[in-house]
């Protein structure tokens, strides 16, 4: 059963409580939803730079059963922690690729923030998942913040997936997709502009009438003030 993101997004804010909400941000689905491209999930990744045994015993202690799932580093697996909150399937990850935590996105849900992951951080991630719905997500990401393409090539040609990359950015059902959520903002906000006065911030390529990126789909704000990196791999 598919649930509504506002839902998710509360049992995420609820397991940022538990783990450490510095300790944490959303990865997954709900922080692509976050960067502009909407779809439907039934349930929440968090990703940790706490040791997963610890994020472990800090769940436990909260009466939340956790499974460590092991993975095979010689395939390119990785471990992770999974379980249910209230109904609500989660996995907690590592820190897969390094990430930036002091760009992490800031979420207000019940008064208080929820951090996403930031979207360079976001398309490292698909990238190193490398499946189909991985990098369908982040051509769709890439074509909604174009200034963002060029960084996430590097990265695919370190994980020789540039070719396939390009492929998904090139693909008539993604670019048509783009398009009808910028017609979808574009409705929504009343103009043709759907960014209103905010800072350009670039041309989505698959758009040549929108002078900026889509509005995300529950709009996060940037983190104001820098945090210390401490336990970040």
């Amino acid at each position: 059963m598919k649930r509504g993101n506002s839902d998710l997004r509360l049992t995420a804010l609820q397991l940022a409580a538990i783990l450490g909400p510095d300790q944490c941000v959303v990865v997954g689905a709900l922080a692509v939803a976050a960067h502009g491209y909407p779809r439907a999930t039934d349930d929440v990744d968090l990703l940790t730079r706490l040791d997963l045994r610890k994020a472990q015993k800090r769940l436990r202690a909260q009466g939340l059963d956790a499974t460590m799932k092991r993975g095979d580093p010689g395939k390119g697996d990785f471990s992770c922690l999974q379980g249910s909150l209230q109904g609500v399937r989660f996995d907690i990850l590592p820190e897969l690729v390094p990430l930036q935590w002091e760009h992490a996105l800031h979420l207000r849900v019940s008064g208080t923030d929820l951090r996403i992951v930031d979207l360079d951080g976001l398309v490292r991630l698909k990238l190193r998942a490398g499946g189909p719905q991985d990098l369908m997500d982040a051509a769709h990401l890439l074509l909604l913040h174009p200034e963002h393409i060029a960084k996430a090539r590097e990265a695919a040609r370190a994980y020789r997936l540039e070719d396939k990359l390009d492929i998904w950015l090139k693909d008539a059902r993604v670019r048509s997709k783009v398009d009808e959520e910028l017609a979808r903002v574009r409705k929504a906000s009343g103009s043709a502009d759907p960014m209103g006065s905010a800072p350009a911030r670039g041309r989505p390529i698959c758009a040549p009438t929108a002078r900026r990126p889509v509005r995300p789909a529950f709009a996060p704000r940037s983190s104001t003030r820098s945090r210390p990196r401490a336990g970040s791999r």
